[in-house]
């Protein structure tokens, strides 16, 4: 009959031998990953001709002080009322839609060119000219569009006040 095991010989990992294979590890992982770290080396090398390392060392070995500086402009009261416009600008942004706001600005643009030009010529117009301009199509699509937005923008401004 055979006899019971009653010691048990654990074989102990050196040191020496922990590196090793910690070390092929790493190797293993770089070997399989050498296109991503040959561009991150390459981002690095570029950040650091641009001299952007040198302003992040820096600007890590002052952060106490960048911190402090930095606070200190936020609790100013001007700060604040930036912060909320900002906030109502994104809104008002993402509450447009982009093809009326792409139309009303080429209107915009166009009608910016056509100022300048009529400005470049430093024609007077008369009361008559005036009055004549009414005829054409493009004034009165203008005018028609300003009514609307003047009535929708007064509308705006009245539910503001009753609320």
């Amino acid at each position: 009959m055979a006899k019971a095991i009653q010691q048990i010989e654990r074989k102990q990992k050196n040191a020496e031998e922990e590196r090793t294979e910690d070390l092929a590890a790493i190797l293993t992982q770089i070997a399989e990953n050498r296109e991503a770290i040959q561009t991150s080396l390459m981002i690095l090398q570029e950040l650091h001709q641009a001299g952007i390392l040198d302003m992040l060392k820096g600007l890590l070995r002052t952060r106490e002080k960048v911190g402090s500086i930095a606070i200190e402009q936020i609790n100013q009261p001007g700060m604040h009322n930036i912060i909320k416009n900002g906030m109502s600008a994104v809104q008002l942004l993402s509450s447009l839609d982009p093809n009326q706001l792409k139309q009303i600005f080429g209107g915009l643009s166009h009608g910016l060119h056509k100022a300048s030009e009529g400005n470049e010529k430093k024609e007077q117009a008369s009361m008559w000219g005036l009055m004549k301009s009414m005829r054409d199509p493009n004034v009165r699509t203008s005018l028609n569009t300003m009514v609307h937005f003047l009535n929708g923008m007064g509308e705006g401004l009245n539910q503001k006040q009753v609320h």
